[in-house]
């Protein structure tokens, strides 16, 4: 794997079971307990805003953002970002909060 090989690509439906076992692999099922997934859950991510990292056809990494309401003010919230363990400390990570960011 070269990073030159690890392409950037909005996230679609059909990125959606990868997305979840690199979830699963990296936070596990505690996961489901804590306030981010709550408030996660509580609205959805926003597919537009939320993007993957992909070696050949398969993904990598990802990151959603979330659109979250407190009090009358609205906001974006980042996360859950995860990389695949193979893939950590190459910088992926960092590149898909940037992009998710721009």
């Amino acid at each position: 794997m070269s990073l030159a090989d690890v392409k950037y690509l909005p996230e679609t439906p059909a990125h959606d079971p990868e997305i979840e076992a690199i979830n699963d692999e990296a936070f596990g099922p505690g996961r489901f307990v804590l306030a981010a997934y709550k408030i996660r859950e509580a609205g959805g991510h926003e597919r537009s805003l939320s993007f993957v990292a992909v070696d050949g056809d398969i993904v990598v990494a990802s990151v959603r953002m979330t659109r979250i309401a407190a009090g009358a003010g609205r906001a974006l919230m980042l996360g859950p970002l995860a990389v695949r363990p193979g893939f950590k400390n190459l910088g992926i990570g960092r590149r898909l909060v940037a992009i998710a960011l721009e």
